[in-house]
């Protein structure tokens, strides 16, 4: 009907032609899979019949790596010149650059001098589809014996083509990690920033990317990379012990997974192993920022010394529960840098505002560019957190409004900013009221609060690293979206807690909250709860002790 393409069938000519093929294939299949003890240079014969017009059908790489084995002799430069031909039917067929990489790896086959054939057939691959990740992937393992510079420049002309290209934005980032210290690999925790020299001529190409399209994302993400470290390895930030629960907790600076059987997390009190085991303060075996062991009683007459060793790093955390005491910590000082961008590996500070000074003069031409308003934040944060605030948070909304598909990852990166802020002038209490939090990150960093204030945010759920915070007594999550409590983290000594305006229609939802010694007082004002039949009663015999108020 009206709008539809129309079809043409094959003409004759055309459909003869592919039952021709067909004919051949299943000739040649039945043939393979039919008989047994063909011999291999028949075998050879008709995988390749059947792979130079499909190289995707892998029972037949497979008959042909058993029949070339079989055959011995220097078969390796006709096979490749094969596999060649079957990418040029499909550049990115799986089999094909298995069997090439296969060929390649043969005890006393060698690749053509220098891999320059190797090079090549990338070359002209990538030429066709620059975003080709076999041919990519390929090339990537040939350039470990070439010249980076060489490889660098290979890249530089396939960006001076098209600027969107990711995949050599990648190649480059790739190459450039011997000079940031991270080998060919992912990096370790040490590797820094790339050497000034080279660090500039990076930063021109992006600026002359970004200028000539700064809609597009790939040269704002290699800006924010090669301006980045490696993350630096999770460590002990903070160490709390606990008389009355009984319990050590360590917090760490990244979430990690403490193996019960071999754990690299040791810990002694008063010169005695602990036996652990160890366990996490998020209920599930998973990565963790925090996690407990269980204590013998303290001396209650003498003082109480804890000393924690993670293996990764050796360093020993102390903390001494003084007579009569009825908790002890030690925390790490807090690195303004961290909070805002950790990753960030450029120390001098000139370079960075040189990068500010691009974003701002791009705005000026582009101000719904999306790279340049996240990557002029995150440099803001990182320079002047505190008296850049403001601007801060104008560029994020301006961020959020030119890209509504990704709202939740811009909520996010304003939820950090917004943690961050709060952490660098928190005492032993701290309010994000009103913050328009979607989530509450860097409570590692809050292990020392004893009152917590997140009214009016956009949190649908307690945050699952809360058990961090072993000291709270206060938390107020009034006005939020929380419609059951789920897996209650460990706070011992919490005795208030408001969820009011939440809402919260059963009571059932709450019933982890019985896991909370010391809960005395519960906030349910506006919710449904209060009104549902039954609902105060049923929540009465779930807590016994603590004290509702609906009002």
């Amino acid at each position: 009907m009206h709008g539809r393409l129309k079809l043409r069938p094959p003409d004759a000519a055309r459909r003869r032609q592919r039952e021709e093929k067909l004919r051949h294939y299943r000739e040649a299949m039945d043939a393979l899979l039919g008989e047994l003890g063909v011999p291999p240079a028949q075998v050879l014969s008709l995988t390749g019949s059947v792979l130079a017009a499909n190289p995707d059908v892998g029972t037949c790489w497979n008959l042909r790596r058993r029949a070339l084995a079989a055959l011995g002799g220097d078969w390796v430069p006709s096979e490749l010149s094969f596999v060649a031909q079957c990418l040029a039917v499909n550049p990115k067929s799986y089999g094909a650059w298995h069997q090439r990489r296969w060929a390649l790896a043969r005890p006393g086959a060698a690749a053509p001098p220098g891999g320059r054939e190797e090079l090549a057939l990338c070359e002209r691959l990538l030429g066709a589809d620059p975003r080709n990740f076999h041919a990519w992937e390929h090339r990537r393992a040939l350039a470990v014996q070439q010249d980076a510079e060489a490889e660098l420049a290979f890249a530089g002309a396939l960006l001076s083509r098209d600027f969107s290209n990711f995949s050599a934005w990648h190649h480059r980032l790739r190459l450039l990690a011997p000079a940031r210290g991270q080998g060919t690999g992912t990096g370790t925790g040490t590797a820094g920033a790339l050497p000034a020299p080279r660090l500039r001529e990076e930063l021109e190409l992006v600026q002359n990317a970004v200028f000539t399209d700064p809609t597009d994302q790939s040269a704002w993400v290699y800006l924010r990379c090669i301006l980045s470290r490696a993350p630096p390895p999770p460590r002990v930030i903070c160490v709390h012990v606990d008389r009355e629960d009984a319990t050590l907790a360590v917090i760490f600076s990244r979430p990690v997974k403490v193996n019960p059987e071999r754990p690299e997390l040791t810990a002694t009190l008063d010169g005695s192993a602990l036996p652990g085991p160890w366990r996490s303060a998020e209920g599930r075996p998973r990565p963790s920022h925090t996690w407990l062991c269980d204590l013998p009683a303290p001396p209650t007459e003498s003082p109480a010394h804890l000393e924690v060793t993670w293996a990764p790093d050796s360093a020993l955390r102390e903390v001494t529960l003084q007579r009569g005491e009825d908790e002890a910590w030690w925390q790490e000082p807090i690195v303004e840098r961290e909070l805002f961008w950790p990753e960030l590996g450029v120390a001098d500070a000139q370079v960075l505002q040189e990068q500010v000074q691009m974003c701002q003069e791009l705005l000026e031409l582009e101000p719904q560019s999306r790279g340049c308003l996240l990557t002029l934040a995150l440099l803001l944060a990182a320079l002047e957190p505190r008296g850049r605030a403001r601007e801060i948070r104008e560029h994020l909304a301006t961020l959020r409004d030119a890209d509504p598909l990704r709202a939740g990852f811009v909520a996010d990166v304003r939820s950090r900013f917004e943690a961050a802020l709060a952490v660098l002038g928190a005492g032993e209490g701290l309010s994000l009221s009103n913050k328009g939090l979607t989530s509450v990150p860097l409570l590692e960093r809050m292990s020392a609060l004893t009152r917590l204030e997140l009214p009016g945010n956009e949190l649908r759920a307690l945050p699952a690293a809360l058990g961090a915070l072993r000291r709270l007594t206060e938390l107020d999550l009034s006005g939020n979206h929380v419609t059951e409590v789920g897996a209650a983290p460990p706070l011992p000594r919490l005795r208030l807690l408001r969820l009011d305006r939440n809402p919260i229609g059963h009571a059932p939802a709450l019933a982890p909250l019985a896991a909370w010694p010391r809960l005395a007082l519960l906030g349910l004002a506006d919710t449904p709860l209060g009104s549902a039949p039954g609902g105060p009663a049923q929540l009465a015999e779930l807590l016994p002790g603590v004290d509702v108020t609906f009002s």
